[in-house]
């Protein structure tokens, strides 16, 4: 398969995003793949590694992400490489909200590559994002279906594209319907996560605890309980990310696609009490004791939930 000599794919929709750099991945032999992070500690030069001469020869993918990120010079740098592109060498830019197909990066892409920006919907355009996410497997979902799940696992994208793989998959090309959502899709409990995440900012473990499992009643809502927790710290990490590029409120807030200011500040306080390692650090935790607790452990889930958590609060 022959490629453009750039891509830029990028939006607040991270899931399409992250698809699309699967995808494109996927295409390329994996020692042919030379992968960047914008503002990483390792940083190198997107347009020397681009010149660099491959040995091995073939077509060469070099991915870039985080490209919201970078620096008006560095930009400056890749507009003048894409007027010549090095020959057998894809540039794949990758970032998340606040690239406009306007903006030099996204034109100097589009005379030689192609360009594509997916936005997260907003609360009124959820249901529609339900419905075109079903169509990419084929899948023709009914609009009242479609707000049906939304009313069950809430608007978060990351949430969402999870469920509609999970439906799509149950109803095998099929119409799903609400009886099939009610099926699978499991609703949010009523967990209190801003409540739970500040008191672990205070290290306070017995109020982590406390919160955490005020609304755990029947078996199944302790598994629903850790999926929104370790949610609601991915959101956090991913503030305290833009953050630390100098981001502010309102970045944050167009990032993750929040619709009140309130909350995009509320998530900015709270990623202020945690360094990046220590967010890292819980969220593969949380993904451990989620295995645990849907049968991977000998222990009974609740004391695993309990352990975790006081593991996670005193570090």
């Amino acid at each position: 398969m022959e490629h453009r000599p750039a891509y830029l794919i990028a939006g607040s929709d991270w899931p399409k995003v992250d698809a699309a750099a699967s995808r494109l991945r996927s295409q390329f032999d994996s020692a042919s793949i030379v992968q960047l992070g914008i503002g990483e500690e390792d940083e190198r030069d997107v347009v020397a590694e681009c010149n660099a001469l491959d040995l091995l020869g073939g077509e060469r993918l070099v991915l870039v992400r985080n490209v919201e990120q970078l620096e008006p010079g560095q930009i400056a740098d890749i507009v003048s490489y894409l007027k010549d592109p090095a020959p057998g060498t894809c540039l794949a830019l990758f970032g998340g909200g606040g690239i406009a197909e306007k903006d030099p990066l996204a034109k100097a892409v589009a005379k030689v590559g192609d360009v594509r920006i997916f936005d997260a919907p907003d609360r009124k355009r959820a249901a529609d994002w339900v419905v075109k996410r079903f169509a990419e497997s084929t899948t023709r979902c009914p609009l009242p279906v479609a707000r049906r799940l939304v009313e069950l696992a809430g608007e978060d994208i990351g949430d969402l594209a999870l469920e509609v793989e999970k439906v799509a998959t149950y109803v095998s090309g099929a119409d799903p319907t609400v009886d099939d959502v009610d099926l699978l899709v499991i609703p949010q409990p009523d967990v209190k996560p801003w409540d739970v995440t500040d008191a672990w900012g205070r290290r306070d473990a017995a109020a982590v605890i406390r919160l955490t499992t005020a609304d755990i009643e029947l078996p199944g809502d302790l598994g629903r309980t850790v999926g929104q927790l370790a949610s609601h710290i991915r959101k956090v990490r991913r503030a305290l990310l833009v953050m630390e590029q100098g981001g502010t409120v309102e970045d944050v807030q167009k990032d993750q696609a929040i619709r009140s200011s309130f909350a995009a500040r509320k998530l900015c306080d709270q990623a202020r009490s945690f360094s990046d390692a220590e967010l890292g650090r819980a969220i593969v935790r949380l993904a451990a004791l989620d295995l645990a607790v849907k049968g991977g452990s000998r222990l009974d889930p609740r004391l695993e939930l309990e352990l975790a958590l006081a593991e996670l609060t005193t570090g």
